[in-house]
């Protein structure tokens, strides 16, 4: 059987339901969209607060380390040799001031960029093969102004350590009369002497203590102290990292080539998340002359796994939910199917019901409630058949009410039907279950015997008969007496159909007619004929 249709009604217009709207699958997909776009907003936002944190944390680092880095770059000043001799140089115009290690390489100067190269005054270098020449004063000529400078020798246990290189303006000298002049120098060189004998262990003392200061060991240290902190570097304007907690990063380019501002970066690193900060560094003066830049890498796992567990999190829910709306949507489809299977079953035994009712209405006479004749005459075939078939017996009777006009035309035909009914309730009475009785028009019932012998319906018809004879039918309140003439026939090897028999009923009723009405006659195919 199909699957019935489901139908709306809009205004008479019956049309079949989709089945998107029958099962409401655009309200759970909308619901499902909904939690969906929900938890993604959710896990957004959460993640946006996870990274606004860190990104704060990290800011918090930066300014920590620029504080740091001042305070360093402090303490660097403060036993830096130029600052030294400043304090102490006895109202002296220095011109100039570096300090070189006993090869004549330039360790500290007024002049940074001199840093690291070797001091190329001529002569010098020859003077370190003799240091007797050492530790004499010279007047030299330098940046067009004249100088008085001295090459003086710091000894440790009895080795050259290292060379301080001083020169003093003495260009107001040149106004003086020579007399005069030379008295002034002769006192300027016994106040270098003076000065270079006070600072000579201090000047010792301070480069031992300034060589600690390492960029690369405050950096490393930072970098050890700092929660997280993987690495920290200093990188200079065009991009190459200067000074580094990672000695294997200096000298390296750092891949910054945009105008530095504060900038955060979640990243992947070798395989480990990272938080890559690059932040300007200004005014901060670590052995250049150009402004720098912050590069750190921070540990971002924890970041990493809160987010992780965010997105988990955001997934659960979602299919959770998702879950949930398709467990109601198939809640609601399995009751939407149930109820038109009900439907369906209902509607299947409506039908059944209807059709048996059509049937038992075809088959049944309305006035007696017996078997209608179309009814009786398919039974009839059906019986012959099975009887020829299995070689059984097979009888039927006909059985006619007697004077049965007279009552009509007298009484009226509410008293004939009266009698037709109550007549049609005993002859009932008399049958078994196996058997079949019906009214085959007018006043002529047929009852139809499988499995019976003609002696055997010879019995079930005078009990017919005596049950509709024994008593009147009362119609009005005033009894009609009835009386019925039965013709009983047995099929036999001669008949070919069911018609045969029934020829042979009706034959058998006609003799008990004309035999004086109220009695019951056999078919016997010699003896029993009717007239043509």
């Amino acid at each position: 059987m199909k699957f019935p249709a489901i139908f709306a009604d809009n205004g008479g217009d019956k049309r079949p339901i989709g089945f998107l709207r029958r099962y409401n699958i655009l309200p759970f997909t909308a619901m499902i969209l909904i939690l969906a776009a929900l938890s993604a907003h959710n896990y957004f936002s959460q993640k946006n607060v996870l990274l606004k944190q860190l990104e704060t944390d990290n800011i918090n680092l930066v300014h920590a380390f620029n504080a740091a880095l001042t305070r360093f770059e402090a303490i660097r000043k403060a036993v830096n040799i130029q600052v030294l001799v400043k304090n102490i140089s006895l109202g002296l115009d220095i011109f100039e001031f570096r300090y070189l290690d006993r090869h004549g390489i330039i360790i500290n100067s007024m002049f940074p960029e001199e840093i690291g190269r070797t001091f190329d005054r001529p002569g010098f270098l020859e003077s370190l093969q003799k240091p007797d020449d050492l530790g004499r004063f010279y007047t030299d000529n330098r940046d067009m102004t004249p100088v008085l400078a001295i090459s003086y020798p710091i000894y440790s246990d009895n080795e050259l350590e290292g060379i301080i290189d001083l020169a003093v303006d003495i260009s107001d000298l040149n106004y003086m009369q020579e007399e005069l002049r030379k008295t002034a120098i002769r006192h300027m060189q016994r106040d270098i002497r003076n000065l270079l004998k006070a600072i000579a262990s201090s000047i010792t003392t301070s480069l031992a203590v300034y060589d600690t200061l390492d960029y690369h060991e405050f950096l490393r240290n930072f970098s050890d102290t700092s929660r997280n902190l993987l690495q920290i570097s200093i990188v200079s304007s065009n991009g190459v990292i200067e000074q580094s907690s990672d000695d294997q990063l200096v000298n390296t380019v750092a891949g910054i080539d945009e105008e530095v501002q504060f900038r955060g970066e979640f990243r992947d690193e070798n395989g480990r998340p990272v938080y890559r900060i690059t932040a300007p560094l200004l005014n901060i003066d670590h052995g250049g002359d150009h402004e720098h830049i912050l590069l750190m890498l921070v540990n971002a796992s924890e970041y990493a796994r809160n987010n992780d567990a965010l997105l988990i999190t955001a997934i659960a829910t979602t299919s959770a939910g998702i879950l949930f709306a398709v467990l109601i949507a198939y809640s609601i489809y399995r009751v939407n199917v149930e109820s038109v299977k009900q439907e369906r079953d209902r509607l299947e035994r409506e039908v059944e019901a209807r059709t048996e009712e059509i049937k038992r209405l075809s088959n049944t006479d309305p006035l007696t409630g017996l078997y209608s004749r179309r009814y009786l005459e398919e039974q009839m075939g059906v019986e012959f058949k099975r009887a020829i078939r299995y070689n059984h017996s097979l009888s039927m009777l006909l059985v006619d009410l007697d004077h049965f006009k007279k009552i009509n035309d007298t009484l009226g035909h509410l008293a004939g039907d009266k009698v037709l009914s109550e007549v049609g309730r005993r002859l009932g009475k008399a049958i078994r279950e196996t058997d079949f009785i019906g009214r085959y028009g007018g006043e002529e019932f047929v009852v139809i015997l499988p499995e019976t012998r003609a002696s055997d319906a010879l019995q079930i018809a005078e009990k017919m008969r005596h049950l509709v004879a024994e008593r009147p039918v009362f119609f009005e309140g005033r009894p009609i007496k009835v009386t019925a003439s039965i013709g009983v026939a047995e099929l036999n090897s001669g008949m070919t159909n069911y018609e045969e028999v029934f020829e042979g009923a009706d034959k058998a009723l006609y003799l008990s007619k004309e035999g004086g009405r109220n009695r019951t006659t056999l078919f016997n195919p010699p003896l029993n004929k009717r007239p043509a």
